[in-house]
């Protein structure tokens, strides 16, 4: 009852939220343009040219929603009341945390227009493009783990903002050199980057390493979360 108590709050405030919206018309103008290029420009009947620049824009777009998860609840001091009442630092870090992914999912469901063209337009690959809408769940998913822990830290949306965004890109960028480092360091590089494994998905290649990566990460970044929110509020 006190996590669904949590999650009803949160959800008022993203679905009513005018930054939500504007974050959510910025995300689909954005990939809406990039699947249009594809299709029309590069005659290509896919959706890789949106899904290339996923991580790059959620790096963006996942900061901006989740900064205000626990950093305003820090500066409006409601934190402090929160952890005086019976409630777990868990339960209110997994219903903000489930309340994003609600939101988020909801988001990637107005996408599902570009493979409805795709198949009006031709036979596309079904299960390349579930894959690819399991990865883009799970790419975002971790992100949001992520950017609640950056939000823990502090009591600025600013700096909840960039460390959220450094934090991913961090764990973005090595995919991106993968080719120009040692040959001996690209498996080990392969294996941290968050783009490998999310290139996996959009291949068709659905793996259980790939999935256990995800899961790691977005459990290793909600427990430091519940850590932060513990300790910040002694």
């Amino acid at each position: 009852m006190k996590l669904r108590a949590i999650l009803k709050k949160e959800l008022k405030h993203y679905f009513f939220s005018p930054l939500a919206y504007i974050v959510t018309v910025i995300f689909l103008l954005i990939t809406g343009w990039f699947f249009a290029n594809s299709l029309f420009l590069l005659k290509e009947a896919e959706m890789r040219g949106m899904l290339d620049i996923l991580p790059i824009l959620l790096m963006f777009v996942i900061p901006a929603i989740t900064m205000r998860s626990i950093a305003e609840e820090r500066k409006m001091d409601t934190v402090q009341i929160l952890l005086t009442l019976p409630i777990r630092e868990g339960q209110i870090i997994l219903g903000k945390y489930m309340a994003l992914l609600v939101f988020y999912s909801t988001v990637l469901i107005f996408t599902l227009f570009y493979p409805l063209v795709l198949m009006l337009l031709g036979r596309p690959d079904t299960g390349v493009i579930l894959s690819s809408y399991l990865g883009m769940f799970l790419l975002g998913a971790t992100y949001i783990s992520i950017g609640i822990f950056a939000s823990s830290l502090t009591s600025s949306q600013v700096i909840a903002f960039i460390t959220g965004f450094a934090i991913i890109f961090l764990i973005f960028i090595p995919g991106k050199l993968e080719n120009i480092m040692p040959v001996k360091m690209q498996p080990l590089i392969e294996g941290a980057s968050v783009v490998s494994h999310f290139e996996n998905l959009l291949r068709g290649v659905v793996s259980s390493t790939d999935i256990v990566y995800f899961v790691m990460l977005n459990i290793l970044f909600l427990t430091l979360s519940i850590y932060a929110l513990r300790e910040k509020g002694k």
